[in-house]
């Protein structure tokens, strides 16, 4: 009876257009317009969110076009619930409701799994056997790193090289270090310095040395 009830629900929502936008889908409000949906109120780390963003942007810039939805938990495919531990039914779900402004491929994650879809165009044998090298995490953080690392994959199997990192967050996580160990220094070595001076008199003015 809930197979039936599932299969009813999925058929609804994959046959009726804008019923995902009406009924309080977030991600297909968000991914007309953008390439990445993230759930609003999911605790995603900032470096993963980052780092799944400019992964997403990089394969596009080098022409393997796709879009991603990270669904850790029920309530982010509102009232798509019906579709929750089925990926790829939702990718096509989703992908079909945003059709109206964007037509490639669309990468669902979720714990269970992975989903993509594409439209009238294929994936690839290559495409899908890269993605089955992945295996989606459970937590959002780790959930969001999985979604860059089917990117990447499916990417590459396009013949597109998406690098692992980006070097932005590293690099201002080096400079914050840098500052901290600097005021550190300066924090411990400036008191020293002053008392060693004074103890060997060279705090005193002339003036103030006995007559």
């Amino acid at each position: 009876m809930k197979r039936v009830a599932l299969l009813v629900a999925a058929a609804l929502a994959l046959g009726v257009p804008g019923a995902a936008r009406a009924n309080g889908d977030p991600a297909s409000d968000t991914l007309p317009f953008q390439q990445v949906f993230l759930p609003y109120e999911a605790p995603i780390s900032g470096s993963a969110a980052d780092r799944l963003k400019k992964t997403v942007a990089d394969a596009n810039e080098k022409g393997y076009k796709v879009r991603v939805a990270v669904i850790p938990f029920t309530g982010d495919l509102g009232t798509a619930v019906a579709l929750w531990k089925h990926p790829q039914l939702y990718a096509k779900f989703l992908g079909k409701e945003i059709a109206f402004s964007y037509t490639d491929r669309t990468l669902i994650v979720m714990p269970s799994g992975f989903g993509i879809y594409s439209g009238d165009k294929p994936i690839t044998a290559k495409e899908l056997a890269a993605l089955k090298t992945v295996k989606p995490a459970a937590t959002p953080t780790d959930l969001t790193e999985s979604a860059a690392d089917g990117v990447r994959a499916l990417a590459a199997a396009k013949g597109v090289t998406v690098p692992a990192s980006f070097g932005g967050s590293n690099s201002q996580d080096r400079l914050v270090l840098a500052v901290g160990l600097l005021v550190l220094v300066v924090v411990v070595a400036v008191p020293i310095w002053f008392f060693r001076r004074r103890a060997r008199g060279g705090g005193q003015s002339p003036s103030a040395e006995p007559r």
